[in-house]
């Protein structure tokens, strides 16, 4: 079964394109909006593929820029329709919209799943519990309690997403390729009792044996080390044109930071903490030991 990609790459790709285009013409956004009688957040959305781009939206930019090369317009005519696609994640409207009388849900967690997605690597580190790509249903839903107000039909509609974004990682080809540095904390903080935690720490062996994941545990005894501040995730995605991206979570809303220099310095984090944990092997040996008693 290959993958059913999103429309995020494509939204991405044009994006980048319109946002070039503008900077070749010496316009700035406030200038592009105005002239073409729109907002300014329309521009700017549709230049960080936020938006669900429009045809006669982009046409009206293309023709403002004075684009005539037909193949280049078509091509990017081709990721509007693209990017107006609806992903699955769609049918989780009803849990993935902001609940203003609930603080601690994300307002934009949407955009991390599109992402995913289409992301063909994520490199994470976790401090206080196992990422949600490698949780069991049981360990996600006592995540998910502790963490929302939202009602119990509401909490299985989020671990039902939650079950669904692991997909990606089962396909036969091409799977989502996870490297997951996990603080040695997460595998002794006992989330939903003692069964939960050991089934958890038994999927986190299994999953380490598949090809596309790696688990490395970073241990006490390094004490402090470059990530102290929390938990990230990097998503690399398949094309050349597309770049990297660090996903940073937060109670009141999620961090995306997109600059070279800002991802740059993630990714060099991240390497320094491969090098201070456990190899896989070792990671491995690691996790069956803290498996809890029956």
């Amino acid at each position: 079964m290959s993958p059913v990609r999103g429309p995020v790459v494509p939204r991405r790709r044009l994006g980048a394109e319109l946002r070039a285009l503008r900077d070749q013409a010496g316009l700035t956004i406030e200038e592009v909006a105005k002239e073409l009688e729109c907002s300014v957040s329309k521009v700017s959305r549709l230049e960080t593929g936020q938006g669900i781009p429009k045809g006669r939206d982009v046409r009206d930019l293309l023709d403002r820029y004075g684009v005539t090369d037909q193949a280049y317009r078509d091509r990017l005519m081709r990721w509007v329709r693209d990017g107006q696609r609806q992903g699955w994640w769609h049918n989780f409207s009803d849990v993935l919209a902001p609940d203003p009388e609930d603080p601690l849900l994300p307002d934009n967690f949407s955009r991390y799943v599109a992402l995913e997605q289409d992301a063909s690597e994520v490199h994470a580190f976790e401090i206080t519990v196992v990422h949600g790509l490698l949780q069991t249903a049981d360990y996600a839903r006592a995540v998910l309690t502790t963490l929302s107000t939202a009602d119990s039909d509401a909490t299985d509609r989020l671990v039902e997403l939650r079950m669904r974004r692991q997909d990606r990682l089962y396909v036969d080809e091409d799977p989502l390729r996870v490297h997951l540095i996990l603080d040695e904390g997460a595998l002794h903080r006992v989330v939903g009792g003692k069964q939960v935690m050991r089934t958890q720490l038994k999927r986190l062996v299994d999953d380490a044996q598949r090809s596309n994941i790696t688990i490395q545990v970073l241990p006490f005894s390094v004490g402090t080390h470059p990530a102290t501040t929390g938990p990230f995730g990097v998503l690399t995605f398949p094309g050349s044109d597309d770049n990297d991206l660090v996903y940073v979570e937060g109670h009141l809303g999620d961090l995306y930071l997109e600059k070279e220099h800002d991802v740059e310095v993630y990714e060099r984090m991240f390497d320094e903490l491969v090098d201070m944990s456990m190899t896989a092997e070792e990671s491995v040996a690691f996790i069956t030991a803290a498996l809890p008693d029956h």
